[in-house]
C-alpha cells in the first residue's frame, strides 16, 4: 500500500516542540501558524530569518538582546501521586523567537549531540523525513478522515520534530536488549537523578562550557551557541536566569546540552581514574535519570561522587534521597505482575479479534454482552493493589486505563462495541474508569476517561441531550462531583470541554468550589474553559461573564505601557482578545493594549527583529482567529480524543503497529 503522510515545513517546530502536553485543549498554537503560513508573514519571516542569520555570521552582535523577553503562563499540575509540579506556556512571541534561533543554531546543536551523547539515551538527530505516516489500511481510513478535518493541529504537542534517539521512553530502554544484557555482564547497580534538574539550571552555565573547553568565554563571540542559549533561556523564562521552563520538548534538548557535557567531564574524570568505559562499567542517562551497571562496588562509587562534583560546578546537585543501590538484576516494577492480573480481567471482559470475527452478525460486538462482569470485585482488587503499592498508584491507575482504553479505542478500527440495543455495560465500564480516575485524577488520566467516553458516544449515545444514557452519566459524574472540587485544576481543565460537547453540568456545590479555586490560581485559561462552561444555564452564565469582565478589567489595569509582554497580566490579552462575549469596555481595554505595543515596534526602526516580531503578533490578535477556541459549535472533545490516541501510539504503547508513526528512516 501506498504513503500516506502530511508534509511540514519548519515552522512546524511551533507546534510540535514548543507547548506542553498538559494544557487545556482550547488553547492552541494552530490557528497563528496557519496564520504565519500565509505569504506576506511567509516573505517577512524569511527576511528576519536571514537578517538574524547574517548577525549570527559576523558574530560581532549579540542577538536576541533587548527587548525579546516575555513571562509565560506558570501553573501546577500533578506530578507523581501527590506533589505538583510547576509547568509554563510560553508566549507566541517567544515560540517564534525559539523558531529563528532554531533557524541559526539548528545544526550547530545536532552537531554537539552526535558528537557528544556518549552516555545519553534520548537526544536529538535529524529526521530523514519530514512527515507523519500510517501503515494499517484501516487506521490509514481513521487518519486520514480525522486529519483532513483537524489539519496539522493533530501534530501539535508530539514533540517530534527531530527524531529522539535511540530511546523514546524510559519504558522503551527497560524493555531493550541493552538494559537486558547489562543485567547479565555486570554484579552491580545503581539508580540517581537530579534534584529538580530544570527547575535548578542556572542559564549562565552554557557560558561555562566554554571555559571548561580552555576558551574564554569573555572573548567568545557574541553570536557564540552557549552565549545566545543563555539569552534564549532569559528570554522565554520573564527574563530569569534560574530555572529554564518546563513543558515543551524545547527544554529537554537544552537541557542536554549542558547533562552531556557534564556526562563527558565524569567520562574523563573516570578514564583518569583507570576505569575503562563498556568494561568496567556503563552509564544510561535518560534526561535527568541515570542507570549505572558495574562489575567493581568501588567504580559505582566513584561515578556517583564524579557526577556529585561535576554537575556541582554546573549548580545542578545529584537527588541523594532517591538513590538506589542493588545486585542485578535491577527490577522496579514489582507492581507489575499482579496489576496485568487484573487488567487481564478487564480484557476478558471483552471479546478477541479472533472472538469477534467469528460472531454471527448480530451478535457481533467487542463487549461480552451475555457474561456478568465482576465489577465490585475489580474494585476490591484495585484497592488492594493501591494499598500494597501506594508509591506506585499512578501508574497502577495509568496502566489499568489504558488497558480498558485500548480496547473502547478498537472502535475507531470498525469493531462494534456493544450489539444493537444492549448498550447497558457501558455505564459499568465508565463507573470503574471515574473508581480509578478518582483516586490520581492527573492530566493523562484525565484525557483517557475523556476519550473512553467519546469513543462510546457513537454507539450508546452519551451526548445527546435529555437521553437516557445522557442521564446515566450525568448521575454518574454527580456521584464523583469530589473529584472536582478538590482536584487541581489545570490537571482536569479539559473535562470542561466534555461537559459542553456532552451537555453536563455539575451541582452548584461543586462549581462553588471550582471558582474559588479558580480565583486563588488566576489562570485566564481557566478562566476562559470556565466561562464556556457556564453557557448551560444563562444566569449563571451571566453570574460568570460579569466575574471574568471585573477580573480582566483589573489585570488590564495593571499592565504597564512598557514591556507588556513581560508582564504576567499580558495573558488575559493573549486569551481574550478574540473573545464577544466580553462587555465592549471590555474589549476596548484589550485592543488599546495590542494598539500600544503595534504603535511602539512601528516607531522604532523596523529593521529590529523583535519589533518585526511583535509588529507580526499585533496583526495577529487583530485577526478573529486566537489562541484560544472560543467556537462552540464543534465538537473539540474529538480532537482531544484523537490526540490521547495518537500520542499512546508514538509511545508504541504495548508494542502497537497500528496508527501514526513519526519520521521512519
Amino acid at each position: 500500500m501506498a504513503w500516506s503522510g502530511i508534509e511540514r515545513n519548519k515552522l512546524d517546530y511551533i507546534l510540535t516542540d514548543l507547548l506542553p502536553v498538559e494544557l487545556s485543549e482550547r488553547f492552541s498554537f494552530k490557528p497563528f501558524y496557519d496564520f504565519l503560513l500565509q505569504k506576506k508573514q511567509q516573505d517577512e519571516l524569511k527576511q528576519i530569518a536571514d537578517q538574524m542569520k547574517k548577525a549570527c555570521a559576523k558574530s560581532d552582535q549579540k542577538i536576541f538582546e533587548n527587548e525579546w523577553g516575555t513571562m509565560p503562563l506558570r501553573y501546577n499540575i500533578l506530578k507523581g501521586n501527590d506533589s505538583l509540579r510547576r509547568m509554563s506556556l510560553i508566549q507566541p512571541f517567544s515560540a517564534l523567537n525559539i523558531y529563528l534561533f532554531m533557524e541559526c543554531f539548528q545544526k550547530d546543536i545536532l552537531y554537539f549531540f552526535e558528537e557528544n551523547h556518549r552516555f545519553s539515551i534520548r537526544y536529538h538527530r535529524k529526521c530523514n523525513d519530514l512527515y507523519y505516516k500510517t501503515r494499517s489500511s484501516k487506521t490509514t481510513r481513521y487518519v486520514q478522515n480525522v486529519t483532513r478535518k483537524l489539519g496539522k493541529s493533530v501534530l501539535q504537542q508530539t514533540g517530534s520534530y527531530f527524531k529522539v534517539y535511540p530511546f523514546d521512553s524510559v519504558n522503551s530502554f527497560t524493555a531493550s536488549r541493552n538494559w537486558r544484557m547489562c543485567n547479565y555482564e555486570y554484579k552491580y547497580f545503581a539508580k540517581i537523578d537530579y534534584k529538580s534538574c530544570f527547575d535548578s539550571i542556572y542559564s549562565h552555565v552554557f557560558a561555562w562550557i566554554m571555559e571548561r573547553n580552555v576558551v574564554d568565554s569573555k572573548s567568545a563571540s557574541n553570536s557564540s551557541l552557549f552565549l545566545t542559549i543563555d539569552r534564549m533561556l532569559m528570554n522565554i523564562n520573564g527574563k530569569a536566569s534560574n530555572g529554564i521552563v518546563v513543558g515543551p520538548e524545547y527544554s529537554r534538548l537544552i537541557a542536554e546540552i549542558l547533562l552531556e557535557q557534564i556526562d563527558n567531564e565524569v567520562f574523563l574524570a573516570l578514564t583518569q581514574e583507570g576505569y575503562e568505559w563498556k568494561k568496567d562499567y556503563r552509564v544510561f542517562r535518560y534526561v535527568d535519570d541515570l542507570y549505572i551497571f558495574t562489575n567493581i562496588p568501588q567504580a559505582r562509587e566513584s561515578i556517583v561522587r564524579n557526577y556529585r562534583n561535576v554537575s556541582g560546578k554546573y549548580m545542578l546537585n545529584l537527588n541523594e534521597l532517591k538513590y538506589i543501590e542493588c545486585d542485578t538484576p535491577a527490577t522496579f516494577s514489582n507492581w507489575i505482575e499482579k496489576t496485568r492480573i487484573l487488567a487481564d480481567k478487564i480484557d476478558k471482559s471483552f471479546h478477541s479479534k479472533a472472538e469477534y470475527k467469528v460472531l454471527d452478525a448480530e451478535q457481533q460486538c467487542l463487549t461480552k454482552h451475555d457474561e456478568y462482569i465482576p465489577v465490585d470485585r475489580m474494585k476490591d482488587e484495585f484497592i488492594t493493589l493501591i494499598k500494597e503499592y501506594p508509591n506506585d498508584k499512578r501508574t497502577i491507575i495509568s496502566f489499568l486505563l489504558s488497558t480498558l482504553l485500548n480496547k473502547i479505542a478498537m472502535s475507531c478500527a470498525g469493531y462494534r462495541l456493544f450489539c444493537e440495543n444492549k448498550t447497558g455495560k457501558a455505564m459499568l465500564f465508565v463507573e470503574f474508569a471515574l473508581f480509578m480516575y478518582a483516586f490520581c485524577p492527573c492530566f493523562d488520566n484525565t484525557r483517557k476517561i475523556i476519550s473512553l467516553l467519546v469513543y462510546m458516544d457513537d454507539e450508546v449515545g452519551f451526548s445527546r441531550k435529555n437521553s437516557s444514557e445522557n442521564d446515566k452519566l450525568q448521575r454518574a459524574i454527580n456521584r464523583y462531583a469530589f473529584v472536582f472540587q478538590r482536584a487541581n485544576l489545570p490537571d482536569i481543565c479539559d473535562w470542561f470541554v466534555l461537559f459542553n460537547d456532552f451537555n453536563i453540568s455539575l451541582d452548584s456545590q461543586t462549581e462553588d468550589a471550582i471558582i474559588k479555586t479558580a480565583e486563588d490560581i488566576d489562570n485566564p485559561i481557566i478562566w476562559a474553559n470556565i466561562l464556556i462552561y457556564s453557557h448551560y444555564y444563562q444566569p449563571f452564565f451571566e453570574t460568570i461573564r460579569e466575574k471574568v469582565n471585573l477580573i480582566i478589567k483589573d489585570r488590564i489595569d495593571r499592565i504597564s505601557p512598557h514591556e507588556q509582554m513581560l508582564q504576567d497580566e499580558f495573558w488575559y490579552v493573549l486569551i481574550f482578545h478574540n473573545c464577544t462575549l466580553l462587555d465592549v469596555s471590555c474589549q476596548s481595554q484589550i485592543q488599546n493594549v495590542i494598539n500600544c505595543i503595534k504603535n511602539d515596534a512601528m516607531i522604532n526602526p523596523k529593521n529590529f527583529p523583535n519589533k518585526k516580531i511583535a509588529i507580526l503578533i499585533c496583526e495577529f490578535l487583530n485577526t478573529k482567529d486566537g489562541f484560544f477556541n472560543w467556537d462552540n459549535s464543534t465538537r473539540i472533545s474529538e480532537r482531544l480524543t484523537y490526540r490521547t490516541f495518537q500520542r499512546t501510539l508514538f509511545k508504541k504503547y504495548k508494542g502497537s503497529r497500528y496508527g501514526l508513526y513519526a519520521s521512519i528512516d
